[in-house]
């Protein structure tokens, strides 16, 4: 796959993210139309430039916005 059609997926994860809190690669290849394949490419594009953050819970892998991710409170 080339690095443009990962970093135009890349774009098209990144807003969805901004829709919803977390979601699993699974479902967000659904919700986006791509292959699991695409999706964890452009995961992968976003987490190394720290826009997303990757987790695993309860074995499944779960992905999120950085901005939605940032726990704020004031002491």
């Amino acid at each position: 796959m080339e690095k443009k059609n990962i970093g135009e997926h890349s774009g098209k994860v990144w807003h969805a993210l901004r829709v919803v809190d977390k979601i699993t690669i699974p479902e967000l290849a659904r919700k986006l139309d791509l292959s699991v394949e695409s999706i964890s490419l452009a995961v992968g594009w976003l987490a190394r430039e720290n826009q997303v953050h990757v987790r695993r819970e309860k074995g499944i892998i779960t992905v999120s916005s950085i901005e939605k991710s940032v726990e704020f409170s004031f002491g």
